[in-house]
């Protein structure tokens, strides 16, 4: 009896560690000097932004070879272009450029006799109602995590990324979250930092929130849940860049919320 039940424990062990698998699979990759697309459209900005590197070895930090002398042009969906401007090595800007919600956008990128296409479309706009501080419930620190409120819309199947704000300074933690299990719903997320960036009364907090197309979500939920860095090399999540390059091309809305921690 002790022996059947020893192998029973064994095989329910089994099944718990197959079921805690994560969802996608990431890939370590070890190429060097791979092109590195970072682009964004928002709604709330005058001017875009895409920036272009290299990628490096994971011992090299974060200091990435900048990419100059490239074309770059972005197409909306009624076939307006928008030419960028190369404004410091390997960042290229397109100015008087308000991305709008529900339209579709075409990055296309030449780079010496390489090109590289990425499509995006921009979501509707989802407010971010309020965010507040709050102490957590185990630890003896005086810190804080945020919490966010908001509301998911119904009639649409709604992708988010959050990005916070500590004095300024971004945190590295990456929070993506899509409705599958809240669609409709009023809904609240803890936004935890990691024990390296942590919140204390009198911090000013700001938190934007991003609206994302699903394949967008793909690429932040995948090195979420690889990594709590932030950072996008050394691997290889799914982009919707092509030929396959590190980084991704996201047309977004953002809606922001600031405070100061109490």
């Amino acid at each position: 009896m002790k022996k059947t039940l020893f192998y029973m424990l064994l095989l329910v062990l089994f099944i718990l560690t197959q079921s805690c698998e994560k969802v996608i699979d990431i890939q370590v990759n070890d190429e060097i000097g791979k092109l590195v697309i970072e682009g964004s459209i928002n709604n709330t900005n005058p001017q875009q932004e895409i920036k272009l590197s290299r990628n490096v070895s994971f011992s090299a930090g974060n200091d990435y070879p900048s990419v100059t002398g490239a074309r770059v042009i972005v197409y909306d969906n009624e076939e307006k272009e928008y030419v960028f401007q190369e404004t410091i090595p390997g960042t290229y800007v397109a100015k008087d450029f308000t991305g709008q919600p529900g339209r579709s956008y075409s990055m296309d990128i030449q780079v010496d006799e390489s090109k590289f296409t990425a499509k995006s479309k921009m979501p509707q706009v989802v407010l971010l109602d309020s965010i507040i501080a709050e102490k957590p419930k185990l630890g003896d620190k005086d810190t804080r995590n945020i919490k966010v409120f908001y509301r998911d819309p119904k009639d649409d199947a709604n992708q988010y990324r959050f990005i916070l704000f500590v004095n300024d300074k971004q945190i590295k933690d990456i929070y993506a979250v899509n409705d599958d299990f809240n669609n409709g719903n009023q809904v609240s997320i803890t936004l935890r930092p990691n024990d390296d960036e942590e919140i204390y009364p009198g911090d000013q907090i700001r938190v934007e929130m991003l609206c994302i197309d699903k394949s967008i979500y793909n690429y932040w939920y995948s090195l979420m849940q690889q990594s709590s860095g932030g950072g996008i090399t050394p691997s290889n999540p799914p982009t919707n860049i092509s030929p396959n390059v590190f980084g991704y091309f996201s047309a977004h809305t953002i809606s922001s919320k600031s405070i100061v921690v109490n």
